[in-house]
């Protein structure tokens, strides 16, 4: 019984493990004629006049402004920037797709007996059946697509950046995604011109972890 209950948690770990990711991979895209970023001015804004007043959308330009600073670039304050930063975040209704996963046999039945004046339960298997042997089966799940863009213009107009990012996601969660989406669009900036490449980024703990 009790190897039999220890295969039971090892399997259960094991499918566990395997449904945590430490890691958010991204496809991310630019297009620019930025040479080495500069210490420009730059005021960001939301591409869609409607998210101008959002709090929201305000949330998401801190976090790219923090990207943008560590880069060299710096508040419009009380000038005039030398740059416009536009942005647009958005995330679509979702697809069905199917993932292939390890799932446990469940077939395993239970009998009761008797030995002596006790009784016990114990398994019983089906003939030629191991109910510890893992199945690969096509599981269907919804995935959102997340998107981020961005744009450098100069106040003229000028388009100098372009880039984009994008992540599956199984969560229509935009206030953390958008953290990751950020993170690897600016994954060494502004990266090779007119390629798209796979960012990986380490997933955050938890407080407290």
């Amino acid at each position: 019984m009790k190897s039999v209950l220890g295969r039971l948690l090892i399997s259960a770990s094991l499918l566990f493990l395997a449904a945590c990711s430490n890691s958010i991979r991204s496809n991310v895209a630019t297009f620019h004629e930025i040479t080495v970023p500069g210490g420009e001015r730059v005021m960001l804004t939301p591409m869609l006049a409607e998210n101008a007043d959002s709090i929201e959308f305000r949330q998401y330009a801190n976090i790219l402004a923090g990207h943008l600073q560590s880069y060299g670039y710096k508040e419009p304050g009380d000038k005039d920037p030398q740059l416009i930063a536009g942005f647009d975040i958005t995330i679509n209704d979702g697809r069905e797709k199917l993932e292939n996963r390890i799932v446990p046999q469940s077939n395993l039945y239970w009998r009761r007996g008797f030995w002596y004046y006790g009784h016990y339960w114990a398994p019983v298997y089906p003939p030629f059946h191991d109910p510890f042997f893992n199945d690969n089966r096509l599981i269907a799940r919804t995935v959102y697509t997340a998107t981020l863009r961005l744009e450098l213009r100069t106040p003229d107009g000028e388009l100098i950046f372009e880039g984009r990012a994008e992540m599956e996601t199984r969560r229509k969660d935009l206030p953390k995604i958008v953290p990751y989406l950020a993170a690897a669009l600016f994954e060494s900036f502004p990266g090779e011109s007119g390629t798209t490449r796979r960012v990986v980024i380490e997933r955050k703990k938890p407080t407290g972890e």
